[in-house]
Parts: C-alpha cells; structure tokens; sequence
C-alpha cells in the first residue's frame, strides 16, 4: 500500500508491546490501503493488519516531505551614518557669509514679502537693479546687433586691410607672396577679390595715381590669384560704390556750387583712373574688355571719356605734364581762348583734387 503523500508507512510497536517479527528488525514497512487518507492518519494512531499472525498495536509513523514555504523577507531598512566632512577654508567662509547675510535680512525692521523672510526694504531695491540691469542687457544686444554697429565694425575691418596691405606696399612689394595673401584673406574673412575691390577704392581715393601705385595693384592682382574676368568684376562693382556714393559723372558743371564742383571733380578723376586700369593690358588683357560697363555705369559717352582719359603716366604730377604739353604745342604763339578756358578748367580740377586728398 501507498500513501497518498507518496512516501511509504512505517509500523513501530508501541511501548510494551511486542510483535512476531524477526528480533533485527525494529519496524515493519507495509505499503498503506490506496482508501487510507491523510486526516485517518490524524485520528487513528493504532493500527492492527489482518496478515500477521498475533496483530498487535503498532504506532505508524509516516514520512512526509514538508513544503517548504519561503515566506518574503522583510524589508531592512538603511542604516543612516553621520560621516564628518572636512569644510576647505573657501566653503568655511562661505557658509559664514550666508549666515551672516541671513542674520542681517533677517535683522532689518519692516513689513516681509508674502509674510516671509525677505522685507520689502531690500526687496525693492533689488527687483528695481534686477529690472535695470535687464533693460541694459537688451540694449546693448540691440546696438552691438544695430546697422550702425555693423557698419561701425565693417569700417575697422576695412581700416586693418588697407593698414596691413599698406605695410607691404609700396616700400616691401615683393614680400607680399601669395603665402603672405593667404594668411592676410583668413585673418581678414574677406575673400580674395574683396580685397581687391577695397584697396582699389582706398588707393584711388587716398594715394596719388602714379607708376607706383599701378605696379602695387598689377602686384596685388597677381598674389590674388585673379583671373583676367575676376578683375573686370571688380572694377564694374568699384564703379557702381562710387556712382551709389558720389553720383554719376557729369561734365557740364555750370550753375553748381563749390561743393558740388568740387565732388563732380572728383567722381571724374575716379572715371580716369579706374579707366586707365581697365585699358591696362598688365591689369586687364583686351579679351575680356567687353565685359567692362564702366562708361555705361558712370553715365559717360564715348566722346566725354576721350576727353578726360589719362593717356599716360610718368614721375611727374598732372600739373607739370598739362604746363608741359602746352608750352611744346603753343610754344611761340599766341595761345587761343579755348586753349586758356581749357587748361584753366583742368587746373581748377587738379587743384580740387588735391584738396581732397590733402583733407
């Protein structure tokens, strides 16, 4: 017989009993009755089997395996420890100047903010900073971000260009390489024709055009890198600044005031000289000359351009050269009216430009 826990029935003789069983064996194993239940197994200890031969009371043990039930433990809470932290002398005063900011808050006399800590006699004076200082910061992010300031900016760009290419030009020409022009374009930001265009604008209106100052821009134009095309470019958009900024040119100068004499001279000198570039076979090959609009841009027909081209340079000034040719052409004759009318009209010119440049 089988339990029904699944373990076999052991029978032991109950205390002063005795059972006809061999005398080495202390206990009989005897399979259990399939009908025999674990709550009989409760309620009868004693237990008589009709097979043996003088049944006895015998006392069954059973062996049973317990469940093992692992109940959840219990949640063990953290133990707190109080560890001692060394304060650095910096953390020291610190901690002090809060106690005694605190301390002095807390001293001053007055109605609080919201029935807290802070009174309204320091509160007051501390949102009005806070609001100021807003008020400033929002200014000054307008202005620096403002037209005028970036104009202001792209002005002193401009000025550190002209200073630094005029450290090389014309006294150290040849120690302006292209190595040299490259590290000027990265420290600059311009690119290489801007540059170009800038100084072009800045020598014509503060150098004197002479042999000198041509051979600085065919220099400038060869470390460039600048193709034939870049440099018609260039001049076209140097005219359209001085036509924007100065007006066009206009060669009947009668009824104007010498103020507006004086800046129509100088848009006509600027004509000339960007003229004389343009027809340059060493700054702009004859190839790409029909690309050049600068007579159209200026406002100036073929027969006004004639009449103020600069035919030539040489080491003397326009004046000496005008004195000149006059003196080889009427040399021993009596000079027209138109001739005089002429050359006073150009002296007059010169002579402004040269206050330009002066002022």
């Amino acid at each position: 017989m089988a339990s029904i826990l699944g373990t076999p029935m052991v029978l032991r003789p109950l205390p002063g009993m005795q059972c006809n069983q061999d005398k080495h064996s202390s206990a009989l194993v005897m399979p259990a009755l399939t009908s025999l239940s674990s709550s009989s197994l409760r309620s009868h200890t004693l237990f008589c089997s009709p097979f043996l031969p003088n049944p006895k009371p015998c006392r069954i043990v059973t062996h049973a395996k317990k469940s093992k039930s692992k109940e959840p433990a219990a949640p063990v809470e953290p133990v707190e420890e109080e560890v001692e932290v060394e304060l650095s002398w910096v953390e020291e005063k610190a901690e002090d100047l809060v106690q005694y900011v605190q301390s002095t808050v807390k001293a001053i006399p007055g109605p609080r903010v919201r029935g807290g800590e802070v009174p309204w006699l320091l509160a007051a004076p501390l949102g009005y900073a806070a609001i100021s200082l807003v008020i400033a910061i929002v200014k000054t992010v307008r202005k620096m971000s403002s037209p005028r300031e970036k104009r202001r900016q792209q002005v002193g760009k401009n000025a550190w260009l002209c200073e630094t290419l005029g450290d090389y030009l014309p006294e150290k020409r040849e120690e302006l390489t292209p190595k040299v022009f490259q590290d000027i374009v990265k420290r600059s930001g311009f690119e290489a024709d801007d540059i170009l265009r800038k100084y072009i604008r800045y020598a014509l209106n503060e150098k004197p055009f002479n042999p000198e100052l041509v051979a600085d821009l065919i220099h400038l134009k060869g470390v460039a890198g600048l193709d034939d095309q870049a440099v018609v470019e260039v001049l076209n958009e140097v005219s359209r600044r001085i036509v924007k900024a100065k007006g066009p040119v206009v060669m009947n100068t009668t009824g104007f005031t010498e103020k507006g004499l004086k800046r129509k001279a100088s848009v006509q000198a600027l004509f000339s000289k960007i003229l004389y570039l343009a027809e340059l076979d060493q700054f702009c090959s004859t190839e790409n000359r029909s690309s050049l609009s600068i007579r159209e841009i200026f406002g100036v027909t073929e027969e006004d351009a004639n009449s103020i081209r600069i035919e030539s340079l040489s080491g003397t000034t326009e004046l000496e050269s005008l004195e000149k040719s006059l003196k080889n052409k009427y040399e021993g004759k009596k000079v027209p009216i138109g001739a005089v009318q002429e050359m006073l009209k150009r002296v007059l010119k010169l002579a402004l430009q040269s206050l330009k440049d002066c002022v």
